[in-house]
This record gives structure tokens, sequence and C-alpha cells, in this order.
């Protein structure tokens, strides 16, 4: 009858405590929304709310679109024809003439580049316009995945801490357990000191880990132009998503809607209306103009048409004797034309290779995610059995502890499957620009 109490009592005791944690768990579960698994939370608070704080208020986001309106405004300028010139003169000494003397002169002239030229430069001016536009879409998408993979980094930390004072947690139940059976006779005190090293190994890490969500805080402060000073309410698990789709598909919406692709592929149209901008510039150029001059009348005798003023039209021309500074320029931008190019060649191939790396990424985080959920789960049995086992003088606490570690070790990976899985899928979407 003692063998059998020593047996019970111990197992009646660790179970007791085992339960609190538990039944601490599930209520704070209740507290969650029923909708989404999480915590009530603001909305500043939330992954969303974030993006749209750093569209509004990142500095990088808002200088790039200020370059962009600047790029836009030089359209204007460019398709404006040369200012027009007025000329006034007087007399100092009146020319005489048959009609009477000239008091004044007064003169309009206007030139006009070879027809196109303008057009050209304005096209030119756009293109510029679009690649600037497509730098701020591509740092728009870097800025928002940034901020999703900090938030997934935070999420990794969470479940760290967490799994650590879930460890922490069974380590102290532990502890006294081996106590009761220490004061029982039935182990040495050898396990009570072990265990409570273990407790301060867990302690310090924990406090380690807590030092990582100020530095975290910080890189989302920066990549959303506010600071961030609140904790996150993170769920224990990340809801499943849709499947991505094939990889067919993917290829071709990142050739087709790639920023950084777009951006080249107006550089070599900026160069092209560049070329030929440059090579109309070579060709004459005319002036239109109008004099207009005042003629005093006579007085010394009486004159047909006396005091008649003169209106004089004026056609001019220019011919660019030295022609080769046009072609020279007109040369250089179809190099860079070329240049552009095979730019974009070598973009999308290396596009290509970073998409086929993270769909890589992608799988594997997928298999690590199916492997530890398989895993903790047949470690969080084996922990209950070896803890029974332990009560019972069975199982040696080495072997116990050995357990608690792996269970440890795959809720960390379980957690870092779940943010690598979106993380690579957040790539995909930069590399495809989705929004």
């Amino acid at each position: 009858m003692t063998m059998k109490w020593n047996i019970i009592l111990p197992v009646l005791f660790i179970t007791s405590l085992v339960a609190m944690p538990i039944r601490a768990q599930q209520g704070s579960q209740a507290e969650r929304s029923p909708q989404t698994g999480q915590r009530n939370r603001t909305p500043g608070q939330t992954l969303d709310g974030l993006l749209e704080a750093a569209l509004e208020q990142n500095p990088a986001l808002r200088a790039a679109r200020e370059r962009h309106e600047a790029a836009r405004l030089q359209a204007p300028q460019a398709a404006a024809l040369p200012d027009l010139n007025i000329g006034a003169g007087i007399f100092a000494v009146p020319v005489e003439t048959r009609l009477g003397p000239q008091r004044a002169t007064l003169s309009f002239s206007q030139s006009f580049p070879w027809f196109g030229t303008l057009g050209a430069e304005e096209n030119a001016v756009l293109a510029r316009a679009r690649q600037v536009e497509a730098d701020y879409h591509d740092q728009r998408l870097r800025v928002f995945f940034d901020i999703r993979e900090t938030w997934y980094r935070m999420y990794v930390l969470e479940r760290s801490i967490e799994s650590n004072n879930d460890q922490l947690a069974f380590l102290r139940t532990l502890l006294e357990l081996a106590r009761v059976r220490y004061e029982g006779g039935d182990t040495g005190y050898t396990d009570v000191l072990r265990l409570e090293m273990e407790v301060e190994e867990v302690l310090t890490r924990v406090r380690s880990l807590e030092d990582g969500r100020t530095v975290l805080r910080t890189k989302l402060s920066r990549a959303t132009g506010m600071e961030v000073r609140e904790d996150f309410a993170f769920p224990r698990s990340l809801d499943p998503f849709a499947t991505l789709p094939a990889e067919e598909a993917l290829r071709d919406r990142m050739l087709r809607n790639n920023p950084q692709l777009h951006r080249l592929e107006e550089e070599r149209s900026y160069w092209h209306y560049r070329g030929v901008a440059a090579r109309r510039s070579g060709y004459p150029k005319f002036t239109l103009g109008l004099t207009y001059i005042a003629i005093d009348p006579r007085t010394d005798m009486q004159v047909e048409g006396s005091g008649r003023d003169a209106i004089m039209p004026q056609v001019g021309i220019s011919v660019p004797l030295f022609g080769s500074r046009y072609s020279s320029m007109e040369e250089q931008a179809v190099r860079q034309e070329n240049a552009a190019r095979e730019s974009g060649t070598d973009r999308s191939n290396l596009l290509l290779v970073r998409l086929e790396e993270t769909l890589r990424d992608h799988r594997d985080a997928t298999r690590r995610l199916e492997l530890n959920e398989r895993l903790l789960a047949i470690a969080e049995q084996t922990r209950d059995i070896g803890l029974q086992e332990y009560a019972a003088g069975i199982t040696s606490l080495e072997d116990l502890l050995g357990i608690e570690r792996s269970l440890l070790r795959y809720a960390l990976d379980k957690a870092e499957a779940e943010a690598d899985l979106r993380i690579s899928r957040d790539f995909i979407k930069y590399l495809t620009a989705e929004e």
C-alpha cells in the first residue's frame, strides 16, 4: 500500500500543476476575437495599419513621390517653343526717307525647330517621368515587403518567448515534483539542482529574447515613418493562405508587371526619343518675324504717303553647317538605348533566378512546417507520458529534459517555417508587383 501511494500522490500533484497553465491558456484563447483567433487590438497595431502608415509617412516614399511629380512637370517645359524675341529702338539721329524721318522701330521674332523635334523632346521627358514612377512603385513594394518581413520576424520572436515561457513553467512544475520525490527519498538532490540550473538558463534566454522586441520595433518605426512603441498581439499560429499560382503564370506576371523591368523599358524609350530629337536638331530651324518702323511726316514738302509707317515681315533659316555634333549626340543615344535593352534582358534573367530561388524556399518552408507540426504533436504526447513515468520513477530526468528540449525546438522550427513560408510568399508578391 505504501509503494502504491508513493507513485499515485506525485502523479496527482503534477497533474494538478500542469492543468493550471492549460486552463490559463484556454482562458487567454477565449479572450481572442472569434473571427480571427487574435486578441482585440487597435487598427494601428495591425499589419494593414502599418502598411497604410508607411504609404503616407515613410520619408523615402514621400521623396519618391515628389521626384515623380517633379519629373512629370518637365513635360510642358520640353514641349514649349523658344521664347518670343521682342525688340524696340529709337533713332538718336532720324534717318531721312522719301516719306519722312524714321523715329523708332519695334520688332518681333519667333524661332521654330524642325518638325517633330519638340514632340520627341516631350516624349523623352515623359518616358523619364514614367521611369521615376517605376522607381517609386518598386520602392513602395520594397517597403511593404520589409514591413511584412519584420512583422513575421516579430511573430517568430513572440512565439519563441511564449515557447520558452511554457518550457519555464514546465521546468518549475518539474522542479516541484523533483523536490517532492527528493523529500520522499525517491530521487537524489542532483535532480533538484539540475532543474534549478535549467530554470536559470531559460530565464536568461527569455530576457535576451525580450530585448529583441526593441530592435524590431525600431525597424518598423523606420519603415513606417512613425514611432512604434506598443507591443503587438499575435495569434498562436498564422492562418493558411491560398496556394500559389502555377510557376509559368508567376513568371509571366513578373515579366509583365515588375517595376524594375518597366524602369529599364522606359529608359530605353527615353534614349530612343533622345536620338530622334538629336537627329532632328541637326535639321534647319526657322524664324518668323515682323518689324514695325515709325515714320514722321515730311515738313519741307508734300509727298504722297508722307508719314506712312513701314511694316516688314521677316523669314530666317538656321542651317547647321557642322553636323558632327548632332550625329554624335544621336549615336550616343542609340548606344544608350542598346545598353538599356541589354540591361533589361539581364535584369529579367536575374529576376527569373530570384523567382526560382524563392519558389524553392517556399516549397522548403512548406515541408518544414508540415514536418514540425507532426513532430510537435508527437513530442507533446511523449512529454506527457514521460512526465508520468518520471513521477513513477520509470524515466530519468535526463530523458525527460531531452524530450522537453525537442519539444521547444519543434515549436521554434514550426514558427520559423510559418514565417519563412509567408516571407517567401510576400517576396513573390514583390517580384510580381502584386499589391
